[in-house]
């Protein structure tokens, strides 16, 4: 049996989204949070036995309904709020609009993005609590202007 004598701690990203892997994932997460069960867990790809009970397990979702309520009832949700649109229009001046602009082949003087503009794009089409959703939409703008800049798209 692998164990460790350290407590140990286990990141599982995007819990909402645990439909639609081949397997069950949600069974193999009720498995692993049962305090019953995790202490002698067996691996079944590395067909090991696991000591999972000094583990911490830290699962994030952006979204709570599609976690299935037996996965939910084993877990403690502690809501944590996301940016507001002038934090999201910060990031995306500060870092993400310089970033599509660099991946997009873009120069700094080629196109000027007004406030107006992306505060629009941030509260019509990013409402999300963070800013992946935002950081698409600016890269397929900047991917666009590209494409008009060099004459591919008229």
């Amino acid at each position: 049996m692998v164990s460790t004598d350290r407590h140990s701690q286990y990141h599982y990203n995007e819990a909402a989204n645990l439909r639609g892997y081949s397997g069950d994932p949600s069974s193999a997460l009720l498995e692993l949070l049962d305090p019953e069960q995790n202490a002698n867990f067996l691996d079944h790809y590395l067909d090991v036995a696991v000591d999972l009970s000094k583990v911490l397990f830290i699962c994030t979702a952006n979204v709570v309904d599609t976690i299935p309520e037996p996965l939910r009832d084993r877990m403690e949700m502690i809501d944590m709020s996301g940016y507001v649109a002038e934090e999201k229009l910060a990031i995306a001046k500060q870092y993400l609009l310089p970033q599509a602009m660099r991946d997009s082949g873009l120069k700094d003087d080629t196109i000027k993005v007004e406030d107006d503009s992306l505060n629009i794009l941030i509260r019509s089409y990013c409402r999300e609590s963070g800013v992946r959703n935002l950081q698409k939409h600016i890269e397929k703008k900047k991917n666009k202007m590209y494409l008009i800049d060099t004459g591919s798209v008229h």
